[in-house]
């Protein structure tokens, strides 16, 4: 039988043969690649040679690429092939071979290589696709062997760019895994019988954006084969689970439990028996994607990948739990049978110090966790989906726990609202699409190297030879139509294309008195500007270049802040290790974005601010040093993107603030740090757990405009609150400005001041709300009346907390009642609260939601939520009653 080693061995030795170069596994950790957040695929790490952005080091590649992917991590260990971590095997053509070789290495592997039987192979294939049919056909295999697919089943396309048919393979393990035949492949039926282990995608054709298809040019072949998956096979195994790549650690975790894994119980089906599986399977696969994380440098953490990796333990530690393990920790004793079970380097001492201190940091957090819901339980009676959720995001608790410790109690977490809630907090840096690119991508074909120079370093204005003029498929001579839009290289271009995080220049041509729009400038794979250009122009006379000089130096103050202000919040939080996770740098603002385990405080926001502009009262000079990679890390400059974003490893651009910074950078800055003139960071924003992002404004100009606003919007607010403040009988006495002052010192010390006014009249009202709620409601008002054959109780006089209150106070002195609590919260919402001792309150309440347009949660006594509803709070009780009496 062979190994897992041998056929990943086998599969690379093969290509290696048909003239791949092997590229060995790239980290889990995309590089220089915002859009993803692990690498998930085997072409994830080459998709930059796929869309012509960059050289590849071969046309023919293969691989066996490490890969992690976690949108369904639920399902892991429940189904036979869903894995967090995987191992995808791949080979490439980057416009050398297509069908028919990819068609042939396919067959030839699989059946002389692997030496699987004829009869058990089936091939789907795009229904359009003749040409991939006659090559299967012409290799030997039975027509009756090739499905037709759809374009939903056999056509891959993203919506822009590169797209394709494609053509799978699948192994049919007989009718003891399901007795259906093949109309499970022809209807695309989920099943554990026929399995996928190969597909070929033929990048065959280019999608504008609106199902527009051309022909590409340079065609490409993109190829994953599941390891997993073929070694399965090849041992005859029920599931991926049972194979030398899991089984080593399953048989391990035994060691620690007395229940055992049973490989029959996929035939048998015992239900214990299953969730056992269930939870061994789970250790085995969350620990190997956990080892290789860390590994690549990822440490459990409340930030982007570490809080993907905290989950994982912390899901495999209650597997463990679940199988009865008494250890305080044991999954950092699997470290080293992961290791063994694959082929790449692990420190292994240095992982399972990682995975032991996050062991017993979730198991302190299990034994706190419990004892906060325990306090929400009995001060509320029930717990809510929110406080559900920041026991999840903010203290780590699983949602999983905090719904068996309330299932106990007979209460239920509405788990819809808490995806909801978890979705709103789930969103990430994401870069922006290279639309440009993609719509052109056929016409840039045509550029054969490094044609173009970029002299904006030191130049604003050029006269320019047009090297080509393209349109979105072919090169062209002229166009005439001004509204059009057009591609140009030029000999020399004084535009800055977008990179690194700052923003195309604006700006515009002019050629035989015709003015040409600058409209976007973006680079292609041999790093030359792209012009998206607006206008009448010919590719035989000269251009005028003028860049807006205006927005070049606002670009300059805002990149130039970005390396200076890294520098700051590197003072700012010493003991942390501050990481630039993204940046968007516009002439009219940057924003940065960066890890951290708590919210900046708004000192630290000050701190920071002071601190940047002494380094604009110092005046700094600007430095550019052109080096080699090597050398600058010898210089001590930080890199904030990927040695491989750099076109010439030689020659990178090193920018020094004398005594303050040196960074590699390619984008343009000031000369000397006075002219950023100012520095203000207007907002703070979460962009999930533990990512902030500063919104910064520079100049001026645009830190007064902005603090002229803030001045007037603070006194708009605190009008407001004085008028709502009638009721505390509270004399305010405040003179707004009707003069703004000048300076940004004397600006931001009256938004201060008005800040520090603001919360005093908060909380005056706080202790206005306190007093009323100490206030003992006279539940002898309420009298209950007959409703059909039922007593209920409505309230909709009071406001909460009070209202709360009062409803337990009645529900405990009316025992056959119904008692029901209303409050208008804004317009066309209402507050509900349903209470009762003789009759289940829940099902009262999901009556009522379910009629009124409401959610909300609870249990058998008290339930509480809100009704959306266009109606008065009058019409709301008629509905209620008459749900009632029902």
């Amino acid at each position: 039988m062979l190994t897992s080693k041998q056929i990943r061995q086998m599969w690379l030795d093969f290509f290696e043969s048909k003239g791949h170069l092997i590229v060995e596994s790239k980290s889990l950790i995309p590089q220089n690649d915002p859009s993803l957040l692990w690498i998930n695929s085997g072409v994830a790490t080459l998709k930059d040679y796929f869309s012509g952005k960059k050289i590849p080091p071969a046309r023919r590649i293969t691989n066996s690429q490490k890969s992690i992917r976690t949108n369904d991590i639920e399902n892991v260990g429940v189904t036979a092939r869903h894995h967090t971590f995987f191992e995808m095997l791949g080979n490439f053509s980057i416009g050398d071979y297509f069908k028919k070789e990819a068609i042939d290495f396919g067959y030839e592997f699989v059946f002389n290589v692997l030496k699987l039987p004829k009869e058990k192979i089936y091939i789907t294939y795009f229904s359009e696709d003749i040409e991939t049919f006659e090559q299967w056909v012409k290799n030997g295999i039975d027509p009756s062997h090739l499905i037709k697919g759809t374009r939903d089943t056999n056509f891959w396309d993203v919506g822009q760019g590169p797209c394709g048919p494609d053509t799978e393979i699948f192994f049919d393990r007989g009718e003891k895994y399901d007795k259906r035949g093949i109309e499970l492949l022809i209807n695309d039926i989920e099943n554990d019988r026929y399995i996928e282990i190969w597909n070929i995608v033929f990048s065959q054709f280019n999608n504008d954006g609106e199902n527009n298809y051309t022909e590409l040019i340079s065609k490409n072949i993109d190829t994953g084969a599941g390891l997993e998956r073929i070694v399965s096979i090849m041992q005859d195994a029920p599931t991926n689970f049972d194979t030398d790549l899991f089984l080593p650690i399953i048989h391990e975790v035994e060691k620690l439990t007395s229940l055992k894994y049973e490989i029959d119980n996929y035939f048998k089906k015992d239900v214990s028996q299953t969730k056992i599986n269930t939870y061994f399977k789970i250790i085995a696969d969350h620990i190997r994607a956990s080892v290789n994380a860390i590994n690549d440098g990822v440490n459990p953490s409340n930030v982007g990948r570490g809080y993907i990796i905290r989950r994982l333990i912390r899901r495999s530690y209650r597997s463990g739990l679940a199988l009865g393990i008494k250890e305080k920790s044991f999954l950092y004793k699997l470290v080293q049978i992961v290791k063994e079970s694959l082929i790449y380097s692990i420190d292994v001492k240095e992982v399972e110090k990682v995975i032991k201190s996050e062991e017993e940091l979730f198991a302190k957090t299990i034994n706190d966790g419990e004892k906060l819901l325990e306090q929400e339980l009995q001060k509320n009676g029930t717990i809510s989906v929110k406080v559900a959720f920041k026991m999840f995001d903010t203290y780590g608790f699983p949602i999983e726990l905090t719904n068996e410790i309330l299932a106990e109690k007979g209460i239920k977490i509405d788990m819809h609202e808490f995806n909801q809630f978890l979705k709103e907090h789930q969103e990430k840096s994401r870069g922006q699409i290279e639309v440009g690119m993609q719509k052109v991508i056929n016409s840039l074909a045509i550029i054969p190297d490094k044609v173009s120079e970029f002299i904006g370093y030191e130049f604003t204005k050029s006269k320019s030879k047009i090297l080509y003029l393209l349109d979105d498929e072919h090169q062209i001579a002229k166009n005439n139509d001004a509204d059009a839009i057009n591609y140009v290289i030029l000999d020399k271009t004084p535009f800055y294309a977008t990179s690194g995080g700052q923003n195309h220049d604006f700006g515009y041509m002019i050629q035989n008195g015709n003015r040409i729009e600058v409209l976007d400038v973006f680079k292609d794979k041999y790093w030359n500007p792209i012009h998206m250009i607006k206008g009448i122009i010919n590719d035989k006379d000269e251009v005028e270049c003028f860049v807006d000089e205006p927005k070049r130096l606002n670009y300059a103050r805002n990149h130039s802040s970005t390396h200076i202000m890294f520098h700051a919040l590197r003072k700012t939080y010493p003991h942390e290790i501050i990481e630039q996770l993204g940046s968007n740098i516009t002439p009219e603002h940057f924003t940065f974005d960066f890890g951290l385990d708590h919210r900046p405080t708004k000192e630290e926001i000050k701190n920071i601010e002071k601190e940047m502009r002494e380094y604009i009262k110092q005046d700094a000079k600007r430095n550019y040093i052109v080096t080699s990679v090597k050398k600058a890390q010898e210089m001590g400059a930080y890199m904030t993107i990927a040695e491989s974003e750099y076109h010439d490893a030689n020659a990178v651009r090193v920018v020094e603030f004398e005594n303050i910074t040196k960074d590699l950078c390619g984008g343009t800055h000031v000369s000397h740090t006075g002219l950023i003139e100012d520095f203000k960071i207007v907002s703070v924003d979460s962009k999930g757990t533990g990512i902030y992002r500063l919104r910064v404004v520079t100049s001026f100009e645009l830190v007064a405009k902005y603090l002229d606003r803030e001045i007037n919007e603070k006194q708009k607010l605190l009008d407001t609150l004085i008028k709502n403040n009638q009721e505390l009988n509270a004399s305010y006495s405040i003179e707004f400005v009707k003069q703004i002052p000048e300076t940004t010192s004397e600006k931001e010390k009256l938004l201060n001041q008005y800040e520090i006014f603001e919360n005093l009249i908060r909380n005056d009202y706080r202790k206005f709300l306190k007093q009323k709620q100490n206030e003992n409601v006279n539940i002898d008002e309420y009298v209950a009346q007959s409703i059909g054959d039922k007593q209920i109780i409505i309230i909709d006089n009071l406001t909460n907390p009070i209202l709360n209150r009062a409803v337990i106070q009645l529900r405990e002195a009316n025992s056959d009642a119904i008692i029901i609590g209303l409050q208008k919260i804004s317009k066309n919402n209402y507050f509900i609260i349903v209470a009762s001792k003789k009759y289940n309150a829940r099902e009262i309440f999901m009556d009522i939601c379910q009629k009124l347009n409401g959610k909300g949660g609870g249990n058998q006594i008290v339930c509480q939520g809100s009704l959306s509803l266009e109606i008065s709070l009058n019409e709301i009780i008629s509905k209620i009653k008459e749900i009632l009496n029902a």
